[in-house]
């Protein structure tokens, strides 16, 4: 019994929801009232109506990371932009403080990790621009030196090929799961396989 009570005073890696597209206001919040916090995000290029706008989503949507005692939990949970906690668990939502130290190593807190996504031979891809806008098609090679891009699409009934600019593609990616996968590329953490795609 005293070692429960023990656990729930020691301060622990928790796993929170937040309220949606709120995962950094919940950390930032979390942060101004005391608590140490971890969202990682990443930034990324999407193509738009009006061109390629750069955008910034958390890494894990809907979830951010507190350092706090069991014994606080009430309060944490009542914290603007916070919805919830993961105490479903028996352990409240622990999260080993070893695969939170491995994330920040790759993904710093401070500044968003950029991704920048070009399509490989035989992604599936969307026009951005043009007579094709909306039109999908598949990359059958990257044309170097040329930031250019030979498609396969299929037009009037027959499949067709083009040669179109890298900037009027739309990738399919997860920008989370490439950035994951590029951060991580030489070596990835078999302590937050299970936290990340």
């Amino acid at each position: 019994m005293r070692s429960l009570l023990e656990s729930s005073e020691v301060a622990q890696w928790r796993c929170l929801l937040s309220k949606p597209k709120s995962e950094h206001l919940a950390a930032r919040h979390l942060a101004a009232e005391g608590w140490e916090t971890y969202c990682p995000r990443v930034r990324h290029q999407r193509k738009t109506a009006r061109g390629p706008v750069w955008f910034i989503e958390a890494l894990f949507p809907n979830y951010i990371f507190a350092k706090f005692a069991l014994e606080e939990s009430r309060q944490i949970k009542s914290a603007r932009f916070v919805r919830g906690m993961l105490d479903f668990t028996t352990d409240g939502g622990v999260v080993d403080s070893g695969a939170i130290m491995d994330l920040q190593a790759h993904f710093p807190d401070a500044e968003p990790f950029t991704v920048e996504i070009v399509p490989s031979a035989g992604d599936h891809v969307e026009l951005a621009e043009g007579a094709f806008r909306g039109v999908s098609a598949v990359v059958t090679r990257l044309l170097p030196g040329a930031q250019r891009a030979q498609i396969l699409l299929e037009f009037l009934g027959s499949p067709r090929h083009m040669e179109v600019p890298l900037h009027q593609l739309i990738s399919f990616h997860d920008p989370r799961v490439t950035a994951f996968s590029r951060a991580t590329a030489h070596h990835r953490p078999a302590s937050v396989a299970g936290l990340v795609p």
